[in-house]
């Protein structure tokens, strides 16, 4: 088996593990800090995905990519994990959904034509992957004028790079949050790279979360 092909299917393990019983529960709370970068990547979405074929790339359990499915012309949406595809495609056939398509696929090699896809977004994926072979990937199935949006973690933040040294069980030993050097990645492969960042006081910021004074309106 070669390096990637196991670095997969440690992925593909951990992913299955964590779907069939949600194992990160307790990071749920630091992501409070990061309301307005939420907000805004669902703004986002909703206006590029109206009309497009769009793309959930590591789409999870698929709820961004059912959400936004009614918007979309078509909604695709590919993971590692055959439980989670299972689940979206349940999910969206509960919901009535006939535009969308889940499938079980390596983000590093797709296998949709070149030119393909108006719309590329994810949360927290491109960190668990190769970034030059996955940025590569994703600029090679969007079509000319496409957007690609992703919500990634990056490991420039001191204090969260210790707490994410004390809980290594909450991901597995391949992600690498995002720093300078993927920036320089991404902005090779895409005519624009724009980069917005969130979240410097995340962990500071969590015994407001149940106060009114964090919330945001």
């Amino acid at each position: 088996m070669s390096a990637h092909e196991s670095l997969i299917e440690r992925e593909r393990s951990f992913h299955n593990l964590r779907f069939a019983d949600e194992i990160r529960g307790a990071q749920d709370k630091y992501y409070f800090a990061i309301q307005d970068c939420d907000a805004r990547y669902e703004r986002l979405l909703t206006e590029h995905a109206r009309g497009a074929v769009a793309l959930d790339y590591g789409c999870a359990l698929g709820d961004w990519a059912l959400q936004l499915a009614p918007h979309a012309a078509q909604m695709h949406g590919i993971d590692i994990s055959d439980v989670a595809i299972h689940s979206a495609t349940a999910a969206a056939a509960r919901a009535g959904l006939t535009n969308t398509h889940f499938q079980v696929m390596d983000a590093h090699h797709t296998l949709y034509p070149d030119n393909y896809f108006d719309l590329v977004f994810g949360i927290g994926i491109i960190h668990h992957l190769d970034t030059g072979r996955s940025l590569q990937e994703v600029a090679r199935i969007l079509k000319p004028g496409g957007v690609a949006i992703f919500r990634e973690p990056l490991g420039c933040n001191p204090v969260i790079n210790l707490y994410r040294t004390a809980t290594p069980q909450a991901r597995t030993p391949d992600e690498h949050p995002l720093v300078v050097a993927d920036r320089a990645i991404a902005e090779r492969h895409f005519t624009k790279s724009r980069w917005t960042f969130y979240g410097l006081l995340t962990l500071a910021s969590v015994p407001l979360r149940r106060a009114g004074l964090g919330q945001v309106v």
